[in-house]
């Protein structure tokens, strides 16, 4: 699912998979990958680990995991590191080892079933707009990305609605605190960043 998802917004990748048979399959399947383990960090080094701008660990083995974790934060300070996790025990060794985001599958696959019995229909909007047919599409503008005249503005002088018809539904400041519906005179300082709602060629027109 992971591949999916980073090939159809044509995101560059390289998987690494340690089972000769499963390579074999890859290989058909004209996928990205390098055959070895990951818990070696020449395999890591020889995946481009060092000038990779994000991983993502889903060995089964939690405490694998970990290790992956550690031996490529060591590797890349700057490296966004999101793993997998089976148990809830994992999810502080996983960050402490430097991962920035751990994400159970089962647990987040519980929440959303249990979520479209209580409010299916909430459940299915958000489907709808991020399902990969639609056309509407969430997206980050960071402060860097906005043209020169835009940045340390307020939102209210960028008038996103009148320009482009998008919305600007969040900011990320840049202590890492997140705005929800930020208000129009919020300014728009060095290291933030923007979330905006809207057709994907509504937030195309912003930049």
């Amino acid at each position: 699912q992971i591949l999916h998802e980073l090939e159809t917004t044509e995101t560059p990748y390289i998987l690494i998979e340690s089972s000769h048979e499963i390579g074999n399959i890859l290989a058909t399947q004209n996928k990205n990958f390098l055959e070895g383990d990951a818990t070696d960090d020449k395999v890591l080094i020889n995946a481009g680990i060092k000038r990779a701008k994000a991983l993502i660990t889903t060995l089964p083995d939690d405490a694998e995991n970990v290790f992956v974790v550690l031996t490529a934060r060591e590797m890349n300070k700057d490296l966004l590191i999101i793993s997998r996790a089976s148990k809830d025990s994992s999810d502080k060794k996983l960050r402490m080892a430097g991962a920035n985001n751990v994400v159970m599958p089962d647990k987040v696959g519980g929440t959303h079933m249990a979520s479209l019995v209580m409010k299916p229909d909430v459940v299915e909007f958000f489907n709808h707009l991020t399902g990969q047919d639609s056309n509407i599409s969430i997206e980050e503008i960071t402060y860097e990305s906005l043209p020169v005249e835009f940045r340390n503005k307020s939102i209210a002088d960028l008038e996103v609605r009148k320009r482009s018809g998008a919305n600007i539904v969040g900011l990320k400041t840049k202590e890492g605190k997140y705005i929800l519906n930020p208000v129009p005179e919020t300014i728009i300082n060095e290291g933030s960043k923007l979330f905006v709602l809207g057709m994907i060629n509504q937030i195309e027109d912003l930049l």
